[in-house]
């Protein structure tokens, strides 16, 4: 995947974090052998950063200072994001020269996962008829998914609603009759395989 280069520090960072953030792209962008052609050309961009310095310094409490520093400082964004194309397009993406610039990058957002398959599957008798099934919680799981079976018949499941929580009560059930349990998880990225099976004979 291609690195970006993100701009939205131009219009976001405070008038100090600005200051910093465009010297540094001025100090590493001279003499780049990457990028030899600045569009705009440095020495603009210098003169707009010196204009907003100018105008920072000035600040007063005065509502007019903080008139004259916006108009300084939006010439500068701009030539910056104009700039920042210009480096795209040259580098073609490469991470390594896109750093040598001194923009900062679009941070990578890795996907998320599927959650991991339930373990430790617990059962217990509940009410007649009634097994209470519990796993260990999932991280990631938004939701849990049971099904069960009979012992005689171990491919011919019943699936029951999913539960929010990492417990279920599975109803239904004949009684002196041995069951096989498991449960996966659900999640945003995906589903979980089955748990390994746990297995109870109904009251």
């Amino acid at each position: 995947m291609n690195a970006k280069i993100s701009t939205s520090f131009a219009s976001r960072d405070s008038d100090s974090a600005l200051i910093t953030s465009s010297g540094r792209i001025l100090t590493l962008l001279t003499g780049n052998t990457h990028f030899a052609s600045p569009r705009p050309s440095l020495a603009v961009i210098a003169a707009e950063r010196d204009a907003f310095v100018a105008a920072v310094d000035a600040l007063d409490r005065s509502s007019a200072s903080v008139v004259v520093r916006d108009k300084a400082r939006a010439p500068l964004g701009q030539s910056l994001r104009e700039l920042a194309l210009y480096v795209q397009q040259v580098s073609q993406g490469d991470r390594e020269i896109l750093i040598s610039s001194g923009f900062p990058l679009q941070r990578v957002r890795q996907p998320a996962a599927k959650p991991g398959t339930p373990h430790n599957l617990r059962l217990r008798q509940g009410n007649s008829g009634q097994i209470v099934a519990r796993c260990n919680t999932v991280p990631g799981a938004k939701s849990y998914q049971w099904r069960f079976a009979t012992v005689q018949a171990p491919n011919v499941y019943t699936q029951q609603d999913p539960t929010t929580k990492a417990t279920a009560i599975l109803v239904g059930l004949a009684s002196t009759t041995q069951y096989s349990v498991q449960v996966r998880a659900v999640g945003t990225r995906g589903t979980s395989d089955w748990s390994d099976a746990a297995v109870l004979v109904v009251n």
